[in-house]
């Protein structure tokens, strides 16, 4: 039996560019480790461009996507960012029989850094088999087993690359979230971290489509592979959708923000509290130092600007729900060197039981900058802590 393998010549600014990097030697081993043979006949399409980097082999009923790597690797986002594309492709085919890789083309220029691994751990999670990685990278690579782990090597890869503001993932008591990023490089990105998420849980999962620039959605090829996947429901808003929902709720303290989330997520990382260090992250809440309420109630700003306030991810600290409760009840507070403040009449009780959950006397470097501490003035010019004394643990 031969192998048809069928591939569009032209990249979308490079004509040509697949005649020149898919020479025989190269489709002869991608069919071989595809289909177990080495007969196979080439159709070029040149009806329009590559798109995925993409080939496809069609041997004994099975459709075969095959997405290649980069020749040279420039940098990170452009070396994997046509990998979604491919997928996407991959889910809106409606051939049932069907299976997906990754083929490392040679490559000048080191495709294992830490993202890239990142990266390559998500794709195995969401299904994708690579055909040839251990001629490149002899130690293999695992799909991640839950979602911590996933959160957690997200995480550190993030605090590596802290100046890329990409999607974020965190978990609640019932759900996971993924705070998406709809432009950019890392646009496409989000439909894999859904795809990886949602084999590895049994937990729905709130898919917030933040809009920003002048991208106002993800592309409708992944929303429609999210769609196909099922179990993800896809939340659409915006600055101007939040900024409207916080004018009319915000006075009764009702203004609930996934965007404040997803900035809180990318200034402080992985939800752990500031107090007595839980990470776990369904217990873990953003409690807004500046009180949403106490913002919409001051005359001295426009909305707009009461609105970034309530969102910034400088208003704001990971706290477990009982220090989160006591900071709203007033029970702890923060002086401006962030110590913890309690009040000096506390009952014995009380003072043994919040010393008994607290681990740290005071708020972490990271956390004290001098935005923050801006809006820690403004908490404590509202309230008398006269009466309030450092906790000593």
């Amino acid at each position: 039996m031969t192998a048809i393998i069928t591939y569009r010549p032209d990249a979308q600014k490079t004509p040509g560019l697949y005649d020149r990097i898919l020479t025989y030697k190269i489709l002869r081993d991608i069919c071989i480790r595809v289909t177990g043979q080495d007969d196979f006949n080439i159709i070029r399409d040149t009806s329009t461009y590559n798109k995925g980097r993409l080939i496809t082999i069609e041997y004994g009923g099975i459709k075969s996507f095959v997405s290649l790597s980069e020749v040279s690797v420039e940098g990170r986002n452009q070396s994997v960012q046509s990998i979604p594309t491919a997928i996407n492709l991959y889910y809106a085919d409606s051939n049932p029989n069907k299976a997906l890789y990754y083929y490392f083309m040679p490559h000048k220029g080191n495709y294992f850094t830490d993202y890239h691994l990142f990266y390559f751990r998500l794709l195995k999670t969401a299904g994708v088999i690579f055909l040839n990685l251990l001629d490149y990278y002899p130690a293999g690579i695992n799909a991640f087993e839950n979602v911590d782990e996933l959160i957690d090597e997200r995480n550190d890869n993030r605090e590596t690359n802290s100046s890329n503001n990409s999607s974020f993932i965190s978990k609640t008591s019932d759900k996971v979230q993924i705070y998406a990023k709809t432009y950019g490089a890392s646009k496409y990105e989000s439909t894999l971290l859904a795809i990886a998420v949602a084999a590895i849980t049994d937990r729905p999962i709130d898919l917030y489509n933040i809009c920003e620039q002048d991208l106002t959605r993800l592309p409708q090829s992944s929303l429609n592979t999210i769609n196909v996947i099922g179990n993800i429901q896809i939340h659409d808003t915006s600055i101007t959708l939040e900024k409207r929902i916080f004018i009319n709720q915000a006075k009764n303290n009702e203004f609930r923000s996934p965007i404040y989330q997803r900035n809180l997520l990318q200034r402080l990382g992985r939800k752990h509290c500031a107090l007595c260090g839980c990470e776990i992250p369904e217990i873990i809440q953003g409690a807004h130092v500046w009180g949403v309420a106490e913002i919409a109630r001051d005359d001295h700003f426009s909305d707009d600007i009461k609105f970034n306030h309530a969102i910034s991810g400088e208003n704001g600290l990971w706290l477990c729900q009982n220090h989160h409760k006591l900071f709203d009840s007033h029970y702890l507070s923060f002086n401006m060197d962030g110590h913890i403040l309690v009040p000096s009449n506390l009952r014995t009780e009380d003072g043994q039981f919040i010393r008994a959950i607290t681990q740290n006397e005071s708020l972490d470097n990271q956390i004290m900058t001098e935005n923050f501490k801006w809006y820690l003035s403004q908490r404590n010019s509202i309230r008398d802590y006269s009466h309030y004394q450092r906790l000593v643990i």
